[in-house]
């Protein structure tokens, strides 16, 4: 859970983690960036329930992933037409309760950057792999499954061992994480 939560604060995408029972559906935890989108702040987020800030919010169950397209209430009862993606987590509670990650993209007209421009503005190549493994949802062992580079190899580049791969490596790693080379890597080493 605290690696999860790492890259829930590194991430400059707005994201709150939920915490879905019974009874209600309330916020658990939110990052920087969904405290910038809806002008409130953590502490005032911490336990509210969801119906306040999204508008046709669609309850379900909290093992479904599901993408939808609805309004959120900002702290100053702004209307912020967001696209928000539902993604259950594995994580449950004594109360049987379960959490689930909503991760927003803004729609309105008036949001300022593509969604994705942190990731780019990160200058360790390491932490910008770990962000597009992270967004994308792939571990090191799927990566390297998927790519037939070792995992040790996978890991080195992950922790900053080796700060530019081979032309290969780099092409068959953003290649599974469909981005550029240059979105992760902006030099890599020419050869095999």
């Amino acid at each position: 859970m605290i690696a999860f939560y790492q890259i829930f604060q590194i991430l400059d995408q707005p994201m709150i983690l939920i915490r879905v029972s019974r009874a209600s559906t309330t916020i658990h935890e939110t990052n920087e960036a969904f405290c910038r989108l809806s002008g409130y702040k953590q502490e005032q987020l911490k336990g509210m329930s969801i119906d306040l800030l999204i508008a046709h919010y669609l309850p379900c169950d909290s093992s479904l992933h599901f993408t939808q397209e609805t309004i959120l209430i900002s702290a100053k009862q702004d209307e912020i037409a967001v696209h928000l993606e539902f993604r259950a987590l594995t994580i449950s509670d004594q109360d049987e309760a379960r959490y689930a990650l909503i991760i927003f993209g803004n729609k309105s007209e008036h949001a300022r950057e593509e969604p994705l421009t942190a990731i780019k503005q990160v200058y360790d190549s390491s932490k910008r792999l770990k962000m597009w493994m992270a967004k994308r949802d792939i571990s090191a062992n799927q990566m390297a499954a998927a790519t037939n580079i070792s995992l040790q190899t996978i890991s080195k580049l992950r922790n900053g061992h080796i700060q530019k791969p081979n032309r290969l490596t780099a092409e068959l790693i953003a290649g599974e994480l469909q981005v550029a080379v240059s979105d992760i890597w902006p030099e890599v080493r020419n050869g095999r």
